[in-house]
């Protein structure tokens, strides 16, 4: 049950939407859900010229990706940062496949560092663009790391670099052993398939401190160290060392623009408008019901909410053969607490060291262990936490009022704990949900603005159970499926389903985060269309696009699409 609304369908919007269906358009493709990775796939089906048609449960596009409202201040739900979208990369390529690329530009994060990682001796060493700059900063905080620290890197280029070469489709088992342009990746991911991130920290010989460094932005990938695969980690470390960026418009810029191409082609979004049964009919999907009594149809079915929900709950287990339902048998991602903070005008953040970067701070060292008492113990003593600042990312002032600036502050926290309080009463959960927020603003106010609260005029707080009710991601999972390693690799859910008009299109069925969703989008687009207008192995590797960003730096040039 939702308990605050970001602006609910009037009337008139209602009866617009009902007048259209009483229309009995036909569509090629019907989307159950508008997170990004439906956006990125209807967008270029529609570019495409296909008919489309996409319901939302929700009264707004995007899913994580959304953005709510709360008094005169705008946030994003769920996303900070992004990588991809310099010229060649994911995000730019898909912009420029449509027509996009121009109007939707991307702000650079602060190429001395885009994350700042603050330690529990009080030092804080930034992540840079370029892995020789990272090592370098490693040692100057600690100069006995050089030796580890050239090992690890060199393992993550090897990662990324074999990487490039896996195709994006389901490999055949008998593709393996054979001779081509994927066997050494494959080889490789044979060794390393179990690895987790810990592993490889161990093999490496990194200390404490230098391992606290490199994984105190653990919420990125909502999974510590011992429990995280060594691919996810390469993945999306290795993706913002290429470049890490906000949208010059912010988060709800990029999705209400994704929404408004697809309806501006013809095509049709029914908010508000949640999919309750997806009946089958002789192996194939038949059509969907949903709560408010309406029935679609088309040629082809992709279902954008998780998979396993949609097998259990809309389409039914039996429906599927055993075989497939193993794979529909994942765990799931935990997820994490928010504060939302819309500051008063003329308090400025950049006065108390804040920019166009994020802040990781650490209480204590080992992320494994803050990692189970933060989940598991639902204790909070010595936490880690995020803060992101929107507002200092662009210059663009439409998320806040006239001379004023928003704040994000994030940590793990536990859904059954939460859930079980919500159940057994709403007014317990609210006051631990609040009394968990005071410790984070307490530690804000420690470590970096003294007096944050005498600036607040708007707090909004989000834990794990707000995900599922707005998101309706099962157990308020963050990213879908977790990034394990027995939950990384061949074995993770792909698109296909055992119905031949019927696709999953979802951060389980591809990857997580807004890079992540943006690529399963695209690459069943390809997959249906056969129009393969993106290609890893052709895409400019990570030193070219560091080279870029230094080179335009250098120069004080701007890149294509860039605003450094």
């Amino acid at each position: 049950m939702k308990h605050h609304s970001t602006g609910a369908l009037t009337p008139e919007q209602r009866a617009a939407q009902d007048a259209r269906f009483k229309e009995g358009r036909e569509y090629d493709y019907l989307f159950i859900g508008t997170g990004n990775s439906a956006l990125t796939c209807a967008a270029l089906l529609a570019n495409a010229g296909k008919r489309v048609c996409m319901l939302e449960a929700h009264d707004l596009p995007g899913g994580y990706a959304h953005s709510f409202k709360m008094g005169d201040y705008h946030f994003c739900a769920q996303i900070h940062y992004i990588w991809g979208c310099a010229p060649g990369g994911r995000i730019y390529e898909f912009l420029k496949k449509i027509g996009l690329e121009k109007e939707l530009t991307f702000e650079l994060f602060d190429p001395k560092g885009y994350d700042h990682m603050a330690l529990p001796d009080g030092k804080t060493v930034t992540i840079p663009y370029g892995y020789d700059q990272l090592i370098e900063n490693i040692v100057a905080a600690y100069p006995d790391q050089r030796g580890p620290m050239q090992r690890f890197v060199h393992a993550l280029q090897t990662i990324r670099r074999e990487g490039r070469n896996l195709p994006d489709r389901k490999i055949r088992w008998w593709e393996i052993p054979l001779r081509g342009p994927f066997q050494a990746p494959m080889h490789l991911w044979l060794w390393l398939k179990n690895a987790t991130l810990q592993d490889v920290f161990n093999h490496c010989g990194l200390s404490k401190q230098a391992q606290a460094v490199l994984i105190a932005n653990a919420g990125d990938m909502m999974a510590p160290p011992n429990e995280l695969s060594i691919f996810s980690f390469v993945g999306l470390f290795g993706g913002y060392n290429t470049g890490a960026y906000y949208p010059t418009k912010h988060f709800k810029g990029v999705i209400d623009r994704y929404a408004q191409f697809i309806t501006d082609h013809g095509n049709d979004i029914y908010y508000e408008t949640s999919v309750t049964k997806i009946n089958v009919e002789s192996g194939r999907i038949a059509n969907v019901e949903t709560a408010n009594g309406k029935v679609f149809t088309a040629t082809t079915y992709i279902c954008n909410g998780d998979p396993q929900r949609a097998a259990n709950n809309l389409i039914g287990r039996d429906y599927f053969p055993p075989s497939y339902r193993e794979s529909l048998e994942y765990a799931y991602s935990p997820a994490g607490m928010m504060i939302y903070l819309g500051l008063k005008p003329g308090f400025d953040l950049r006065s108390h060291g804040f920019g166009k970067f994020n802040i990781w701070h650490l209480k204590q060292w080992d992320m494994n262990q803050m990692w189970k008492e933060q989940l598991q113990e639902h204790n909070f003593t010595n936490p880690w936490f995020f803060i992101s600042t929107p507002a200092l990312h662009t210059n663009d002032p439409s998320n806040t009022p006239p001379g004023a600036q928003n704040m994000e502050i994030a940590t793990l926290a536990s859904y059954e704990y939460f859930k079980k309080l919500q159940e057994k009463s709403y007014v317990e959960y609210n006051k631990e949900k609040l009394m968990l927020a005071d410790r984070l603003l307490d530690l804000v106010q420690e470590h970096y603005i003294p007096n944050l609260r005498q600036h607040i005029a708007v707090k909004s707080v989000g834990t794990s159970t707000t995900n599922e009710d707005f998101c309706m991601a099962p157990f308020g999972t963050a990213y879908g499926s977790s990034l394990s390693p027995r939950q990384v690799g061949l074995k993770r859910l792909k698109a296909e389903t055992p119905f031949p008009n019927l696709f999953w299109c979802n951060a389980s069925s591809g990857f997580a985060g807004f890079h992540g969703t943006t690529g399963t989008g695209m690459n069943l687009y390809m997959q249906l269309t056969g129009d393969r207008f993106y290609d890893t192995t052709t895409a400019p590797t990570d030193d070219e696009l560091v080279g870029r960003i230094r080179t335009a730096i250098q120069q004080k040039k701007e890149l294509i699409n860039i605003n450094l």
